[in-house]
């Protein structure tokens, strides 16, 4: 889908997102946004704004090296820095600007068009909070939209340079409804909901070109999830009862059956792709579960993720596969339910459709 004839030739684009973060949810929601925009405007120049909250940086670098006593063996440590530098590498594949720290060096850089999203750019009670990402700072010359930014539980916001900021944006949305509610607050009733930018792109061509193939043997995927003791010796079980091997998408605990801590982003995306089930306390885990149609159990048990995938849940459908705290006993009787994406498929193209006409300017 192409945007209108208005557009100039060489248009320049910049995307304003947590590039920085090491986290395969937050590069892969880039990757796609930006494939997304090459898409809308073919011709167009796009770049990713290098702008950085330098605390929220070393903070999430310090949570990757987290050496973990009961599971960090100096082999799997080895394998974490290993892995940081592989996010730095994949973060770099990107075209991206020098690097900027203010509203006005953003705008020096002369882009016609400026996206904010997606992710968690508005959630003010992480280490990443800056006004900036609010479109505070900004003057009208530069024509901002907002897709699919997110607030994540905190969104008590006041400041006025904030309320300006978001008043300035020529289009907005958030991904789940605690952001529309927060914009609404912000006296933006015309903002609609977007989907995450991993469900516009296909990552196939990415998974082709690094030569991934699947294992060969069935498994069960566990991503970025707390389960208790006792849900473990179930699922250990259940697993030997099934014939399944158990492997974590970039981390590793005593239970699993392999190593698969240091993987490229597009290894991560491949592991779900190929997966007998899923298990999942994070909204990326359920997004990309649900695209690619894995029976899976979502375990979130922090307020903020609670909040997010059953969100996600809701929209598509799928409220059934999530356990609530309290819950824990259901997760293999969840994994054993087969998914209905068919409700999930018609919402996310429909989502999908409306997505375009909204990035395009014309």
């Amino acid at each position: 889908m192409i945007a209108l004839q208005w557009v100039k030739k060489y248009m320049r684009i910049g995307i304003l997102t947590h590039h920085y973060v090491k986290n395969y949810g937050a590069f892969l929601q880039m990757k796609a946004l930006y494939e997304t925009l090459r898409e809308v405007y073919p011709k167009a120049d796009i770049r990713i704004v290098n702008f950085i909250c330098q605390e929220h940086l070393w903070r999430n670098i310090i949570h990757v090296l987290h050496y973990r006593r009961k599971s960090d063996t100096p082999v799997i440590y080895r394998e974490k820095i290993r892995q940081l530098r592989t996010f730095i590498r994949y973060e770099c594949s990107l075209p991206r600007t020098d690097r900027v720290g203010t509203a006005e060096e953003i705008e020096a850089l002369g882009f016609d068009l400026l996206v904010f999203g997606s992710d968690e750019i508005w959630n003010a009670a992480d280490w990443g909070y800056h006004p900036l990402k609010f479109g505070a700072g900004f003057s009208e010359k530069t024509k901002r939209i907002a897709y699919a930014p997110s607030v994540g539980t905190f969104f008590q916001l006041s400041k006025e340079s904030i309320r300006e900021g978001i008043k300035g944006f020529w289009r907005v949305s958030g991904r789940d409804g605690e952001t529309l509610d927060f914009l609404k607050r912000m006296h933006r009733g015309d903002a609609v909901r977007m989907p995450d930018p991993v469900f516009l792109y296909d990552f196939d061509r990415d998974l082709q070109k690094e030569g991934i193939e699947k294992k060969p043997f069935r498994y069960i995927l566990i991503y970025d999830c707390k389960l208790t003791e006792k849900q473990e010796q179930q699922l250990r079980a259940y697993k030997d009862q099934h014939g399944f091997k158990l492997l974590g998408a970039g981390d590793y605990k005593k239970m699993y059956d392999g190593v698969t801590v240091n993987l490229t982003p597009y290894e991560w995306v491949s592991l779900f792709w190929h997966a007998d089930k899923v298990i999942t306390g994070t909204f990326h885990g359920t997004a990309f579960a649900i695209k690619y149609h894995r029976d899976f159990a979502a375990f979130p048990t922090e307020r903020n993720r609670i909040q997010k995938v059953g969100s996600l849940l809701r929209d598509v459908g799928m409220e059934e596969r999530m356990l609530s705290p309290g819950e824990e006993d259901k997760l293999c009787s969840i994994l054993d339910r087969e998914s209905d994406f068919t409700r999930a498929d018609a919402c996310l193209n429909r989502m999908k459709e409306e997505a375009f006409k909204f990035l395009s300017t014309g």
